[in-house]
């Protein structure tokens, strides 16, 4: 099957052949050597479907995301291994949970930051929101050499002077394509330009291009460590807290069982677990709270941010296996809320005005969500995402979610950090 049979498939299948054709041409775009990228396009307009998604709501956008970007994100482009993609703020209000949930006790506290990435952005947020608190960082591709080239871009390389990942100075969708449309010799042109700056360079310089050995270093405090590895890789003493976000969704249910043990095994009496997945500034929210009683570990609630009912990016979808249980059971809930045409007659009256004034993803003469206008500029982009689920929030939207699940029979909630909550 090539990729248009592909993209039309998909359309009859999920959409009832009702796909806007930008949206479609952006699919069009889908590297046809990756099968790894068809199956989750596939697995993602299937999630879509069951959270009753119309095809008017595929946005321009997320189709430049799911045709070009999405190959980029996935393990497969990084030879299996799970990305350490970071973004300064993405766990800003996940830091705010934590110090205004009703679960853990006052008092000195730990935590342990699992899937920190690199750089260690969310860790550090963590850290300077949590100055008395003693944090540990652990990610496995923490690297031993940060190289920025003369553009920004950097790479990060292992001992053996071997390319591990890299990024964009400024992660577009076009600075992506520039960076992998020859992945191998963007590689190698940072193998050899850190050979080049280890010899010319004898110690860490202003300016670019730039390097570091043993980067990590140069974030350790008194009160903020970091360990090099994953999952039951690595040996810590019990923590009050830990923190495993944008890690799972790459794993199968069988693993997340097994990482639930581990977790309880490193947790101290009624501390506390919170697993789940989000994108820049803290958006798309969506986790499971657990804590320690006993030997076991309480599901306490799940929680999910508003915006993941009509999402602008991919992170609501993001699951690399079928049985993906916390994509499941937050699909549960947004087709709970989109059955309601009065909730969604509100919602959308709010949303649709938003896009029209920010200028991010309007509808257009025919009722697709179209693209971002392009005078808008990358970073700018989030922060107005940000900005409209706050406004959601502010106009009440949240506890109006809350009351269509309670409605439906859950005890459902708003949580201290905005998010609708759902004892388990």
């Amino acid at each position: 099957m090539n990729t248009n049979e592909f993209v039309e498939d998909l359309n009859s299948r999920f959409f009832n052949g009702e796909l806007s054709p930008l949206f479609k041409e952006e699919l069009q775009k889908l590297p046809i050597d990756r099968p790894d990228v068809f199956a989750f396009v596939e697995r993602t307009f299937g999630f879509i479907q069951r959270a009753g998604l119309p095809a008017t709501d595929m946005s321009v956008m997320l189709g430049e995301i799911l045709g070009s970007l999405l190959a980029r994100l996935l393990p497969g482009a990084w030879e299996g291994r799970v990305p350490p993609i970071t973004v300064p703020g993405r766990h800003a209000e996940i830091d705010e949970y934590i110090k205004k949930n009703p679960w853990i006790s006052a008092g000195s506290k730990n935590m342990l930051d699992i899937g920190c990435g690199f750089p260690p952005y969310t860790t550090l947020d963590t850290a300077n929101y949590f100055p008395d608190w003693e944090i540990i960082g652990a990610d496995p591709s923490l690297p031993m050499y940060l190289v920025h080239d003369t553009e920004g871009n950097y790479a990060t390389l292992d001992k053996n002077k071997a390319t591990i990942y890299f990024q964009p100075s400024i992660p577009t969708i076009e600075n992506w394509n520039g960076l992998l449309k020859d992945s191998g010799a963007t590689k190698r042109r940072f193998e050899e330009l850190l050979n080049t700056l280890l010899e010319t360079t004898p110690k860490q310089e202003e300016g670019l291009p730039k390097l570091e050995i043993n980067p990590i270093m140069s974030y350790e405090t008194d009160t903020l460590n970091f360990i090099n590895g994953g999952i039951g890789q690595i040996t810590i003493e019990p923590q009050n807290v830990i923190r495993c976000f944008n890690v799972l969704i790459y794993f199968d249910d069988d693993f997340f069982q097994k990482t639930l043990d581990w977790f309880a095994e490193n947790l101290k009496e009624k501390g506390i677990l919170i697993i789940g997945a989000n994108w820049a500034v803290s958006t798309e929210n969506y986790y499971n709270v657990f804590q320690k009683e006993g030997d076991i570990l309480v599901n306490r609630e799940f929680a999910f941010s508003l915006d993941n009912i009509n999402p602008f990016s991919v992170v609501t979808w993001y699951a690399n296996h079928d049985d993906d249980r916390q994509t499941a059971e937050l699909i549960k809930y947004i087709g709970i809320l989109r059955k309601d045409k009065t909730f969604m007659e509100e919602y959308y009256a709010i949303s649709d005005a938003q896009r029209k004034k920010y200028k991010i993803c309007p509808r257009d003469k025919q009722g697709y969500y179209g693209k971002v206008d392009p005078s808008i500029a990358p970073a700018e982009i989030w922060t107005l995402v940000r900005k409209m689920l706050d406004e959601l929030n502010e106009a009440g939207m949240n506890e109006k979610a809350a009351e269509v699940l309670r409605r439906s029979g859950l005890k459902a909630r708003v949580n201290e950090v905005g998010h609708i909550a759902i004892a388990t």
